[in-house]
């Protein structure tokens, strides 16, 4: 039973401190307008390729959802 449950608990850890370094969206959106610009984004240290691809409306900005997807989707 052990060896079965010790795989769960150690990618459990990995995964909770892997996410414990990805920065909150509320403090990335540093003029508080719902949504990241592509300026807030380069900040933030987001490649231009990788929020092109998380932009999936294609207006330009990343909302929340769109942030969510792309740290949780690396």
């Amino acid at each position: 039973m052990f060896k079965k449950v010790l795989p769960t608990i150690v990618f459990s850890l990995f995964a909770v401190s892997a996410f414990a370094n990805v920065p909150a969206f509320a403090d990335l959106d540093t003029n508080h307008d719902g949504a990241l610009s592509k300026s807030e984004a380069d900040a933030a240290g987001i490649s231009k390729e990788l929020f092109t691809k998380a932009d999936a409306d294609m207006n330009g900005t990343l909302s929340e959802d769109e942030y969510a997807t792309l740290v949780t989707d690396k």
